[in-house]
């Protein structure tokens, strides 16, 4: 307190145990405030409560943080308690002038006093009060302030307490402040906090005992576990922590001001630290950087330590915070903890595995596991070239991975990974070495990861969902117009068997199924980019998908006079997986090989087993594919031959789509080599063995009997015209009594008088569906028997479970095959007789 200020009250000391008191509840509030956890909003307010003890006149206190020309109420204890936030300007306030003249100001009647905000005291009802400025190291950040609800409520004691409570309470301050901005720094650098997270969470027993012996000394930096120092942007000392202290074995005054490369870096290691340039800020990255090194004490000894370096931005500069750890008491186990340390940050969904320096395998994690599909007794000790496929083994690319790894110290690609049962899946591989102390590569960490879906959908992207459903509804469309030429075609070669144009007529007939056969791979690449394309698996032998491939694929090769080699081991190779999509597969393949290749050239087709996958490939000596096409002759639509040099134009780059989606969808892939154009190409299917060889099924499927003449009553309905009327004239050539509909409302009628043993029944009407039509004509008295079969453009799996759950005897897709067709009858017929009624 000075001249400017209210004389003081001295009030005599009448009784020492009195003052004795009052001094340990100084001492008691000191060590308490010191002890305070470090969060600056608990610890102010925490400053408020003691003032209040510690100065009994005072009816309320309150710590003012400035704020530019403004000072907030940053805590409130007492009366005030419900101001918090409250601001007042610095000119023209008591506080203001405190903070400006950074001395103790005392006011002992708000009412009479200049120097206050008058109005701000009538809102807190302030009538007399001491301000006494926080200062750290000459700066005023806050000041601390009591007051009275009475005029001249203190005296000495409380001026002395302020003295005595506020160098504590502006040291603790600057710690609490340096120690949140530090925090936000940490936070901010979020790569280094996630790696001090798991040190930190050991370290808390440690930080606790510390606490125990050192509660004056209460730093933000003192509080880290590890020993830390902070170098500005020419690489000079100019923040140390206690644990510093103890590792290095001097005062941060002896370190201050000296470059780090000086005071720390052994001579020993000096080419070591050089190379990993840990000490060098001009060339440090700005994300964290990690090694183990040794480093020189005070004294000149020298302690191993793990160095953590990072740049971080502060007050607009760049600084570089370095952490260490003493690996004195635990060398060896923490050099094995650090190993597995890396593996436990990575996710479930990942495989790790930590291979020696040969690359067999030395740990496995429990996510390798759920990738990989082996358990760690499996493959402890096995070498790595397991999860690779068997081309890639053949090539000696896991040598060759290992090799860079350990030049470059980093490897990432990606490239097909088998697992456990065989199936295979597109992976993204890292592998990094690990480096003993002197630079020699002593373990390999390996973490694979599937990324099957993500590249699926990168071969997809070029293809939108918009054009995927265009795409699938042309083929449905395309089948309208079909229809009619099948039923037309079918009924003149019925009628003229022995025609002239009989050979013509073949042509259109074959010319139609080539049509046909277009118009089902559009809509199957509509269901594959759409994802609806479905498999119903059995076991089913390779020989068997081969002999039905080669069967479909025979009238081909004979028109081009070309030569078909087949290969097929002794043993029964049996695979799971859908018959009629693997056979479609097979038959894309080969009808690609009789394509390309010349008349009278040779195909090989041939099956082997691998380890645990099947291999079926397809091998020509024809047209080739260049190299930059490798990678793209799978996408939808791409056809690596110009139009105009193919002898058969026909085609619309589908088939090895539909192929790989086939392959992928039981677990395989397809790969491609080609040495050039001109140079042939061959085609590997790669698909995993069935694990248990299942029983042959002994049922065959026994050709239908031949159904004795018989005359049906037939009803078409249809809204295409053409469609209804050729179906009607086809069925009319067997000797089949016809009607024919247009719509569903006219069905009904029609059904109504006819009596119909067989509808063909169209599902996509205007007016009256298919759908709508059914419980209609199934409510006919003359229908009750009636076998109603839809007749429709539309022939997935989904779709002909919906007309069985509608009700539908059966399902033909347009254009009907006269086999199919024959069938139909034939079961009416059966149905009718099997009922004790002829038709």
């Amino acid at each position: 307190m000075d001249a400017d200020t209210p004389q003081k009250h001295k009030v005599p000391v009448t009784d020492a145990r009195d003052e004795a008191r009052r001094l340990r509840a100084l001492v008691k509030a000191h060590s308490r405030l010191a002890a305070a956890r470090l969060d600056v909003e608990h610890f102010l307010q925490l400053v408020t409560d003691t003032l209040l003890e510690l100065v009994p006149a005072a009816t309320a206190s309150v710590v003012e943080w400035i704020d530019g020309d403004e000072l907030v109420y940053r805590a409130c204890s007492g009366t005030n308690a419900a101001h918090v936030g409250m601001r007042l300007g610095r000119v023209g306030s008591l506080s203001g002038r405190c903070a400006g003249e950074k001395r103790i100001l005392y006011c002992a009647d708000t009412e009479t006093d200049d120097r206050v905000d008058r109005e701000a005291c009538r809102r807190v009802h302030a009538a007399s009060m001491l301000v006494a400025p926080l200062l750290y190291d000459s700066q005023c950040d806050a000041v601390v302030k009591v007051y009275s609800s009475r005029p001249a409520a203190f005296d000495d004691d409380d001026v002395e307490t302020l003295e005595l409570i506020t160098s504590l309470l502006a040291t603790g301050m600057a710690h609490q402040r340096v120690f949140a901005e530090n925090r936000t720094l940490i936070a901010e650098n979020s790569v280094t906090i996630a790696k001090l997270r798991a040190e930190v969470s050991r370290r808390e027993a440690a930080d606790e005992r510390l606490r125990a012996f050192s509660m004056r000394r209460r730093l933000v930096l003192d509080a880290l576990p590890d020993p830390y120092v902070c170098v500005d942007a020419a690489g000079v000392i100019i923040d140390w922590n206690d644990a510093a202290t103890s590792l290095f074995g001097g005062e941060r005054e002896a370190f201050i001001g000296r470059p780090i490369r000086d005071a720390l870096m052994c001579p020993e290691n000096a080419a070591e630290c050089e190379r990993s340039q840990i000490f060098d800020v001009q060339r440090l990255p700005f994300d964290r950087r990690r090694i183990q090194t040794t480093v020189r004490r005070l004294d000149c000894t020298s302690v191993p330590v793990e160095v953590t370096a990072c740049s971080v931005p502060s007050d607009g500069r760049m600084e570089t915070a370095y952490f260490f750890r003493d690996l004195t008491p635990h060398r060896l186990a923490e050099e094995s903890d650090r190993r597995f340390r890396i593996l436990l940050d990575a996710l479930k969904d990942f495989s790790i595995a930590m291979l020696d320096s040969q690359g067999r395998i030395a740990t496995w994690s429990a996510g390798a596991t759920v990738v990989m599909g082996y358990d760690a007794d499996e493959v402890i000790g096995e070498p790595a070239s397991i999860f690779y496929a068997p081309e890639d083994v053949r090539e000696g690319r896991p040598e060759r991975d290992l090799e860079a790894a350990a030049q470059e110290g980093h490897l990432e690609f990606e490239g097909w990974r088998v697992r456990r049962d065989g199936s295979v899946f597109w992976a993204n591989i890292v592998i990094s070495a690990l480096y003993d102390a002197n630079g020699r590569v002593h373990s390999f960490a390996e973490v694979t990861r599937d990324i099957s879906r993500r590249r699926r959908l990168q071969e997809l992207e070029a293809s939108s969902q918009r054009m995927s459903q265009f795409l699938a509804l042309l083929g449905h469309e395309l089948r309208n117009p079909l229809a009619p030429l099948r039923n037309t075609i079918s009924a003149i070669r019925l009628q003229n068997t022995d025609d002239a144009f009989a050979a013509e007529h073949l042509v259109i007939d074959r010319q139609l199924a080539h049509l046909t056969q277009l118009v089902d791979d559009l809509l199957d690449a509509g269901r594959v980019t759409l994802g609806r394309v479905r498999i119903e698996k059995r076991p089913v032998s390779i020989k068997e998908i081969i002999d039905l491939s080669v069967e479909g694929g025979s009238h081909l090769i004979r028109e081009k006079q070309q030569r078909l080699s087949v290969a097929m081991p002794e043993e029964a190779l049996m695979i799971e997986g859908d018959p009629t999509r693997m056979v479609q597969l097979v038959q894309n393949l080969l009808q690609n090989a009789v394509k390309f290749s010349p008349p009278r050239s040779e195909i090989n087709l041939r099956a082997y087993r691998a380890g645990r996958l099947i291999a079926i490939e397809v091998c020509d000596t024809g047209r080739g594919i260049d190299a930059s096409m490798i990678d793209a002759i799978f996408n939808l639509f791409v056809q690596e031959t110009p139009a105009d040099e193919q002898q058969n134009r026909a085609g619309l780059g589908i088939g090895l789509t539909l192929a790989q989606s086939i392959a992928e969808m039981h677990g395989g892939h397809i790969e491609v080599h080609s040495l050039g154009r001109d140079q042939g190409s061959t085609f590997t299917v790669w698909v995993p063995e069935l694990d248990t060889s299942p029983i042959e099924d002994a049922r065959g499927t026994e050709p239908a009997s031949a159904v004795a003449d018989a005359s049906l009553r037939i009803l078409v309905v249809d809204d295409n015209e053409d469609s209804a009327n050729s179906m009607a004239s086809l069925a009319s050539l067997f000797g089949h009594e016809t009607q024919t509909a247009y719509d569903g409302v006219s069905s009904i009628d029609v059904a109504r008088t006819f009596e119909p043993h067989l509808i063909l029944l169209d599902l996509s009407m205007p007016g009256m569906t298919g759908f709508e039509a059914l419980p209609h004509l199934r409510q006919l008295p003359g229908c009750a028997d009636t076998l109603i079969v839809a007749m429709t453009g539309l022939g997935t799996l989904d779709d002909k479970r919906r007309t069985q759950e509608a009700g539908f005897d059966g399902h033909l897709v347009k254009p009907v095959a006269l086999d199919e067709f024959e069938h139909t009858v034939a079961a009416a017929i059966s149905r009718f007789r099997l009922r004790g009624s002829e038709p």
